[in-house]
Parts: C-alpha cells; sequence; structure tokens
C-alpha cells in the first residue's frame, strides 16, 4: 500500500460513523394493554365477527347498500388511488438498485468563430457535429440507504392498506347506523299512526260529550293538542327518515333517484355481540387504525436510517460509450469513439449542520408518531371497557324497561276488561292503551341505542380485520 492510498483510508475513517447521539421515545409495552384487557368479563361469542360483519343482522337490503358502497364509493376509490401512489414510489425507489443506462444523440450545424481557439479550416467554416453515446450511472450503497427506502416505503404502502381497511370499516359502519336508525323509525311512526287513530277515537268521543253539554271545551282543545302533538312527532321522524335515506345514498355512491329503490328495513333483533376469552392476545392486531400508525412508526424509523447514511462516504460509478465526429462517412470509426469512465467519492465534510437537522428533523418525526401510537393504543384500550361498560347499563335499562312494559300493558288488560263489563268508559281504556304504545316507543329507542352501542363495540375490536391477512393480500 502506497503512502497516498494510505492516508485516504485514514481520511475516509476520519469521517466514517460521526452520526450524532439520536433519542427515540419508546412504545409502550403491549403487554399493559393485554394486562388492562384480562380483566374484562368476556364469554364465547355468539357469531365469529368478519369483515362482512354487517351480514349479522340478516337483512338483504343492509347487504346490498354496504356492497354497492364498497364498490362505488368516491371516497373509497380516493383512498385506494393513494395505495396505488405508493406502490409506484416503491418500484421508483427499487429501480435505483440497478445502474442507470441511457441513450443520447445529437447532430449540430455551427459555424465556428475564426476569432477563437479553432485555426482554419475549423475556424470560419460551417460544420456539422455528429454525436451519440450511451451512459452508464451507478450509486453504491455500502450503507443501506436504498433498503431503508424501500422498507420505509413498504411501511407506508402497509398503513395505506390498512387506512383503506379502516375506511371501508367506517363507511359500513356509518351505512349501518343510519340503516338501523331507519329501522327504527319506521317502526315508531307505525306506533305513532297508532296512537294517532286512538286520539281520532277520543277526540270523536269527546265530541259527542261535548255536543250533549256533558263536559266544556276545555277537555276538547287539550284532546286537540294531543293529537297536533302526536301528528308533529310523526311528522318530524319521517322528515328524519328522509335525510338518513338521503345520506345514505351519498355514502354508498349513488344518485338520489337510488332511493327510489329501497323499501321500508325490518330488523327485529339485535345481533348480542360479546368478547372471546381471548381477545386480549390478538386485540392490537384486530384494529386498522392501530397498524396504520403502527406502519408509520416503522416508515420513520427507517427514515432515522435513511438520514444516518448521509453522515457516511459513498461512491458513484460512471461511464461513456460514444462516438462524435465532423464527417459523417467517419461517425462510426474507432478514431471517432470518444469512451470516459469515471469514480467520484461523496463524503459532505463542513455542511453547516445541514446533516444534522435533517437527522434531527427525521427523529421529532418519529418520536410525534410514536406518542400518536401510544395514544391510539390507549384510546382503543379504553373504547372497549367503556363501550362493554354502556353495554351493560343499557342492557340493564332494558330489563327494567321490560318490567315496566308488563305492568302497562296489565293496565291495558284490566282497562279494557272493565270497559267490557261497563265499569269504565272506553276514554279510559283507550289513554291505558295509548300508555302502552308510548311504552313501546321508549322500547324502540332503547333497543335503537343498544344497537348503536353494538355498532361501537364493532368498532373497538376492528370490525372483523385481520393484520395477518393484510401482510399476505397482494397487491
Amino acid at each position: 500500500m502506497n503512502r497516498n492510498t494510505f492516508i485516504f483510508i485514514i481520511f475516509l475513517f476520519l469521517f466514517i460513523g460521526c452520526v450524532p447521539k439520536i433519542e427515540k421515545v419508546e412504545k409502550i409495552d403491549e403487554k399493559q394493554i393485554f394486562d388492562e384487557l384480562k380483566i374484562i368479563n368476556t364469554k364465547s361469542t355468539k357469531e365469529n365477527i368478519t369483515q362482512k360483519w354487517w351480514e349479522l343482522f340478516e337483512d338483504e337490503q343492509l347487504n346490498f347498500i354496504v356492497e354497492k358502497a364498497l364498490n362505488d364509493s368516491p371516497s373509497l376509490k380516493s383512498v385506494k388511488q393513494r395505495f396505488a401512489k405508493v406502490n409506484a414510489t416503491i418500484r421508483a425507489i427499487e429501480s435505483e438498485n440497478l445502474p442507470n443506462i441511457s441513450f443520447e444523440s445529437n447532430l449540430t450545424r455551427q459555424r465556428f468563430s475564426e476569432n477563437h481557439i479553432f485555426p482554419p479550416p475549423l475556424g470560419g467554416g460551417y460544420f456539422t457535429q455528429y454525436h451519440s453515446a450511451t451512459t452508464l450511472d451507478y450509486k453504491f450503497d455500502f450503507w443501506d440507504e436504498r433498503k431503508s427506502k424501500i422498507l420505509s416505503a413498504k411501511n407506508i404502502a402497509f398503513a395505506q392498506k390498512a387506512y383503506i381497511e379502516n375506511t371501508k370499516l367506517n363507511l359500513s359502519l356509518a351505512i349501518s347506523q343510519l340503516y338501523l336508525s331507519w329501522n327504527f323509525n319506521e317502526k315508531k311512526i307505525n306506533i305513532l299512526e297508532k296512537i294517532v287513530n286512538i286520539l281520532d277515537e277520543e277526540f270523536k268521543i269527546l265530541k259527542e260529550k261535548f255536543d250533549n253539554g256533558l263536559i266544556d271545551e276545555v277537555l276538547l282543545n287539550e284532546k286537540k293538542a294531543q293529537i297536533s302533538q302526536m301528528k308533529y312527532n310523526e311528522y318530524s321522524i319521517k322528515e328524519i327518515t328522509k335525510a338518513q335515506i338521503s345520506a345514505l345514498c351519498i355514502l354508498s355512491g349513488q344518485l338520489p333517484s337510488f332511493a327510489q329503490s329501497l323499501k321500508k328495513p325490518d330488523i327485529h333483533e339485535s345481533i348480542n355481540l360479546v368478547l372471546s376469552n381471548d381477545i386480549y392476545l390478538n386485540f392490537l392486531s384486530n384494529r386498522a387504525d392501530v397498524a396504520i400508525q403502527k406502519y408509520i412508526v416503522l416508515s420513520n424509523d427507517e427514515n432515522i436510517n435513511v438520514a444516518k447514511t448521509k453522515f457516511y462516504p459513498n461512491i458513484n460509478l460512471s461511464g461513456l460509450l460514444g462516438f462524435t465526429s465532423f464527417l459523417s462517412g467517419e461517425f462510426l470509426s474507432k478514431s471517432s469513439t470518444v469512451p470516459s469512465a469515471g469514480v467520484a467519492l461523496d463524503l459532505p465534510i463542513f455542511d453547516w449542520g445541514k446533516r444534522e437537522s435533517n437527522l434531527d428533523d427525521k427523529v421529532i418525526t418519529y418520536n410525534s408518531s410514536v406518542y400518536e401510537y401510544n395514544d391510539i393504543l390507549n384510546k382503543a384500550v379504553n373504547e372497549v371497557v367503556g363501550v362493554l361498560n354502556k353495554i351493560e347499563y343499557k342492557n340493564l335499562q332494558i330489563k327494567m324497561h321490560k318490567e315496566q312494559q308488563i305492568s302497562v300493558e296489565q293496565n291495558e288488560k284490566i282497562a279494557n276488561k272493565r270497559f267490557e263489563i261497563g265499569l269504565n268508559d272506553k276514554i279510559l281504556y283507550y289513554d291505558t292503551k295509548i300508555n302502552s304504545l308510548m311504552i313501546h316507543i321508549v322500547e324502540m329507542e332503547l333497543l335503537q341505542s343498544h344497537s348503536e352501542l353494538e355498532l361501537d363495540l364493532i368498532r373497538s375490536i376492528g370490525g372483523g380485520f385481520k393484520e395477518e391477512e393484510l401482510k399476505n393480500a397482494k397487491g
């Protein structure tokens, strides 16, 4: 080894490994999540939650609307385009692993100055220059810069795929919530129509009594007001239902005329979801939003590795093989060849803190994404526990309401018997019947809120998302 080579190697080593110390935030220990979920009182699930969980409601029209939305929704198609963009980025980075070969060719007609460096006959004459060349350029990747870039892009691709699944879940949940609300609103409307009919009958009876001077006008006006209130309630729910149907058209990516093809829903039972005993084992891998942030963290970690490579030297290899000539007949002759080869060393020494600032930026971005990941984990586990507590309280409400409903319906039967044997007039019987129907409206409201909580539970456990399926999926 000669003296110059030795000095060059020492010079390189002086600058290799001079990466500033960085401080990365730690992620939440997943064992903490498992320990939190172990305390949940769980049972075996009545139904396995799949990615087509809406089919558990056993409503063909709901299935049709959700599937149509997943196929036609412009918002979902927009998200899928972002995934396609990431894949294009990955292919672009992967292409850098191979030498870049290009071809150029040009023809130039030019007069050369008599007062320049070219002597006659070149100076003062017109000549045509023929040039054609193939160039090769390759940048070595000793420190795995491209590998880290590819891993970063692939993790972003996984995040985008998880984002697609999360968007699908949110879309199907929004449609299902609207559909279930429409379902219960139709049932409320049917009950209110029955109440209005009964009130109309009561009004006829009271009108007859008023005409015969048996009651004053106050009772008659009170009944009119009661009828108006019930009709207003019925009208309000119908208007809400119209808005819900319109929202279904928007979410499913359809025009308003799509609403004309829809029939009234008729879902009778809730799906009664409960959690399996091993929820804590795979909980995190069943949440698409957690997966999104997880892959963002992994991508940002690789970006830190990319920033570190800027502190190390690198070598570029370049070469050219071509022909240049003023004579067309001699263009492809050996005398016209212009081969060249070169090796370039890239080693920034003084950049006034540019590399350090770039590294700091990547570390800050990474730490920020870790904080967001920890926040999502915290929200996820609290969401499950919170929804389960709400469902438990709602079940207690429904149980207590059923006991109240039994008492009210018994009063209706008693009032009917008394009317039949002449102990009470029909007005009292009608009033107990109205009370019984009003209890059914409350029942619909409780069942609707219970169904909404079931949707919240589906959301909190991931809606059938499986991270291993995300990794194994093609595209």
